[in-house]
Order: structure tokens, then C-alpha cells, then sequence
């Protein structure tokens, strides 16, 4: 993720205090972000994708396609992802291997999974990050490749 964050600042001829300020962080907070010394929250991220109008996926790194499918805005949809399958939150915390507690927690919006933990869920029920965290309705994955 570092080196898209940064790629797409420097591709757009902004610097860090610029990027910063649209996050609502300082230049040092933003630095350490592009450093991959902290991890975006889903906001900051959601925010990132929005100002420069492309998947959260490409910024993951899931997809070089920098088109995104048809925007929502509704909720991050990890519960019903869950629901559809008919799967217990336990069977989905082993497959992020956590606990369910743990797992618990981050259905009920409490707490946040890492960037690995929705990876392994964008792979695991085959969709986009964009559609675990309620951006689109469009269920299917983005493509590897750009179009």
C-alpha cells in the first residue's frame, strides 16, 4: 500500500501536508502512513478512495484496475457477507484466524479488522474490499489487470 498512497500523491503533484489535511492528520501522522509505520483507519481509507475516485482494492494493491464499480455509501457488510453463507461467526474467525470473541467485536463495528484480515475476506467470499466495506453493491471482484 505504501508505494500506491505515494504514488497516487505524487502522480497528482500534491505533497504530504496536502494529503494530510484532507485526512485530517498531521504531515508527520500522513508520513508515517506512507511509511506503512501505521495503518489507515477504514475512514481515512474510504476518504483516500474517494478523493481520488478509485477502489479501495487498488489502493490494497488487489487490482491494478483503478476503476470502481458503482458507488453506495451504505455500511461495511461483513455480518451479512457471513449471513449469506450460512456461516457461523466462528467459522469466519478461524479463516482470519482469530477468535470468535475477537471476531465479535469486529462484526458489531466495534473494532476493525487489519488490511490482511480483509484480504483474506475479499479472497475468501470472492468480492471486493470496496463491497465488504458498503461501497458498492457490485458484489463481484475487480480484475487484476486495468482496463
Amino acid at each position: 500500500m505504501r508505494n500506491k498512497i505515494r504514488d497516487l500523491r505524487e502522480d497528482n503533484n500534491l505533497y504530504q501536508k496536502d494529503i494530510a489535511k484532507i485526512l485530517n492528520v498531521t504531515q508527520q501522522q500522513y508520513s508515517r502512513i506512507e511509511k506503512n509505520e501505521n495503518q489507515l483507519s477504514y475512514d481515512k481509507l474510504i476518504i483516500l478512495a474517494d478523493f481520488y475516485n478509485i477502489s479501495t482494492d487498488y489502493i490494497l494493491g488487489l487490482t491494478s484496475n483503478k476503476k470502481i464499480h458503482t458507488k453506495n455509501k451504505s455500511y461495511n457488510k461483513i455480518k451479512d457477507l457471513r449471513i449469506e453463507n450460512n456461516l457461523y461467526q466462528k467459522d469466519v474467525a478461524k479463516v482470519l484466524n482469530i477468535t470468535q470473541p475477537d471476531y465479535s467485536v469486529i462484526e458489531s463495528n466495534k473494532n476493525e479488522l487489519s488490511y490482511d484480515g480483509l484480504i483474506k475476506l475479499s479472497k475468501f467470499y470472492n468480492t471486493s474490499i470496496d463491497y465488504i466495506l458498503g461501497l458498492t453493491d457490485d458484489k463481484k471482484p475487480y480484475t487484476k489487470e486495468a482496463t
